[in-house]
């Protein structure tokens, strides 16, 4: 999810869980799992899938599961599958945060247009 705050500079969803939880890391890690609830993983999908490194997604899975907000789902062969807590309620929260937050952006898009629309309109009154 990625946001625009002004024409030069946006904020992705990542960086504001990451000024929560003060490690990008974690707030990657979180961001995947909120986007994919459904399923569980291992620490070897999620490193792939958030471009983090294995060891960095495996020192900060122990903290997720310590603050409730993931799980061991299952043990596949040799790998331990994590899955979102959706059932604690700090994980509602962040999901409702999440989603206000991503509907942001089209609201600042609508805003953007609407101001260049009458910036344009008086322009072209200014001219007449």
């Amino acid at each position: 999810m990625v946001i625009m705050l002004t024409e030069n500079k946006s904020i992705t969803s990542s960086d504001v869980l990451a000024s929560i939880f003060t490690s990008r890391a974690v707030a990657q890690i979180l961001d995947f799992f909120l986007d994919h609830k459904e399923f569980d993983y291992p620490i070897t999908e999620i490193a792939e899938k958030t471009g983090l490194s294995f060891r960095t997604v495996f020192r900060e899975i122990p903290n997720l599961e310590r603050n409730h907000l993931i799980y061991k789902y299952r043990k596949v062969g040799k790998a331990n599958m994590y899955k979102l807590n959706t059932d604690f309620e700090a994980v509602v929260l962040l999901e409702r945060f999440a989603l206000e937050v991503s509907q942001l952006q089209p609201m600042n898009e609508n805003i953007s247009i609407a101001a260049d629309s009458q910036i344009s309109e008086s322009e072209i009154s200014l001219s007449e």
